[in-house]
């Protein structure tokens, strides 16, 4: 007999509404994540020579180059601000930043195989993606502060603040704005896959309109308040205003990336659950 006062767990709609973003499914596949996590993690270094060794390798070695090319050859001001400690912040922002975008916006061109055979919130994958990066980019802070602990002893050429506190708000700014983007691009190219090549091409020119190697103070005046419109430019200067005391810290634009990364979110959320069904038939 079947028991018709049963609780079904599983219900099936012709359509996904709009702002059913479900959330409450990710804490019943925790466990999911944490593996997933895990497998990213391990993934990236587990034929490697250097292993995890990496993790410190990559930017100090880009920190290097930056060094020479911008800062000995072009010669762009850094404002005072030792070289080293200037460069490293920037491309641990930025590394982060596109290490995530990266791994959210192929969320169904790589895992089309995965989805076709078991369900579980698709939402998982790109979070995962976020998880194992922000993982990445601790580890990768603590070289940034162990080099800058050694001026501050040893020399005067940085003055840290308490805006050093905003330092987890700004991570989770720049998680937001890489997972929103990402979910966004990833409807995208599932149906447009050429768009792949055009967005691999603007991410690279992104980053030159961040202020990674280059300060503020040299962008031209007409042109600052469009410069600071881009979400990492508040980001990056309050991580330097906070550890090297450069300026005032900029509350309007902070604020105005605030906004802009929620709106983001929002419609990346809104889109990838909207469309999840759809693009699986697609793909």
């Amino acid at each position: 007999m079947i028991d018709l006062q049963t609780q079904w767990k599983w219900k099936i709609e012709a359509k996904t509404r709009w702002f059913q973003w479900n959330l409450k499914e990710l804490w019943q596949y925790k466990d999911l994540l944490n593996r997933f996590v895990r497998r990213d993690l391990i993934a990236n270094y587990q034929q490697t020579v250097l292993g995890p060794f990496w993790i410190f390798l990559q930017p100090a070695l880009t920190t290097l180059v930056y060094w020479l090319i911008f800062g000995k050859v072009a010669r762009i001001s850094t404002d005072g601000i030792p070289p080293v400690l200037f460069y490293l912040p920037g491309i641990i922002i930025w590394s982060y930043f596109s290490d995530c975008l990266n791994g959210t916006m192929y969320t169904f061109l790589q895992n089309s195989a995965l989805f076709s055979k078991v369900y579980f919130p698709r939402l998982i994958i790109p979070l995962s993606a976020i998880v194992s990066h922000t993982i990445r980019m601790l580890v990768q802070l603590l070289l940034f502060t162990g080099i800058y602990l050694f001026y501050l002893i040893f020399t005067e050429a940085v003055k840290p603040n308490l805006y050093i506190l905003l330092l987890p708000f700004l991570i989770l700014l720049t998680a937001a704005f890489s997972l929103g983007t990402g979910l966004i691009i990833s409807v995208m190219t599932a149906r447009y896959r050429d768009l792949d090549y055009a967005l691999q091409f603007v991410l690279r020119l992104f980053m030159f309109a961040s202020p990674v190697v280059y300060p503020t103070s040299i962008v031209p005046e007409k042109y600052r308040f469009v410069f600071w419109l881009n979400p990492l430019t508040p980001i990056i200067e309050s991580f330097r205003t906070a550890f090297f005391t450069t300026g005032p810290l900029h509350y309007k634009y902070l604020l105005l990336t605030l906004f802009s990364v929620t709106v983001i979110l929002f419609t990346g959320l809104t889109l990838f659950k909207k469309k999840e069904l759809n693009v699986m038939d697609i793909i």
